[in-house]
């Protein structure tokens, strides 16, 4: 029997599901707000917490206070871009990117553009790179549709879980559009189209538009508060 790809492992556990599932829907949250609301003791919670950290899944940071004492850690579910240095998500895109152009030398492919509609450049092939992998890690066996707008998701190996708790979809469509916001392109998961579940499943992939992406490359002048226009090498 193949070995089981390591966030599968995680994944797979309800427990974990449904306290990644409350930190999705309720934002950031104490480790005792969260047992009671999955119906865990908070020491169990905390096992499972560490698990998700560990993975990437979750990240956890002490309360902010001006008081002596020990802090609460906050936990939350990972998002938005990662630009934390040598954090694990930052690894994981970077390690992801790495094992795609190791790939394409061997089987000696063109370090070319992704297939998507509108959407060209090292940011998408980087996104695409780190969303394969995240889905391959998964356990999905995940395929490009040939329009280049869809991702289709093969034979769910989470459909068990799911009969009884469909909830789970939501889980893993927000983790697919947590890794393309991490990997910061072009790209956003816009729509789940359960065509066949749990035989097939379809993200939608498009760009975003224009004038977002270019309101993305913006950035803040703290000293004026104003924004400066980043200008494009010439």
């Amino acid at each position: 029997m193949a070995a089981q790809p390591p966030s599968y492992k995680t994944l797979a556990s309800l427990s974990r599901m449904n306290l990644l599932y409350q930190l999705q829907s309720r934002g950031t949250m104490t480790v005792n707000d969260l047992a009671e609301a999955a119906g865990l003791h908070p020491n169990t919670a905390r096992e499972h917490l560490d698990r998700l950290i560990n993975d990437g899944f979750v990240t956890c940071a002490p309360e902010p206070r001006d008081s002596k004492g020990r802090p609460k850690m906050l936990y939350s579910a990972a998002g938005g871009v990662s630009t934390e240095l040598g954090s694990i998500r930052a690894r994981k895109i970077e390690a992801a990117q790495e094992r795609a152009e190791q790939l394409r030398r061997l089987l000696l492919l063109p370090a070319g553009q992704p297939a998507l509609a509108g959407c060209t450049g090292p940011a998408a092939r980087r996104q695409l790179d780190a969303l394969d992998d995240h889905l391959d890690q998964a356990g999905f066996d995940a395929s490009v549709a040939a329009n280049g707008e869809q991702v289709n998701l093969h034979d769910c190996p989470y459909s068990e879980m799911i009969k009884d708790h469909p909830e789970v979809c939501g889980v893993h469509y927000r983790l697919i559009q947590g890794v393309l916001e991490q990997a910061d392109g072009p790209l956003r998961a816009v729509g789940l189209n359960l065509i066949d579940a749990p035989h097939l499943c379809v993200i939608d992939v498009a760009p975003l538009p224009a004038e977002r992406e270019s309101a993305k490359s913006a950035r803040l002048d703290t000293s004026n508060g104003h924004f400066l226009r980043s200008r494009e090498p010439r």
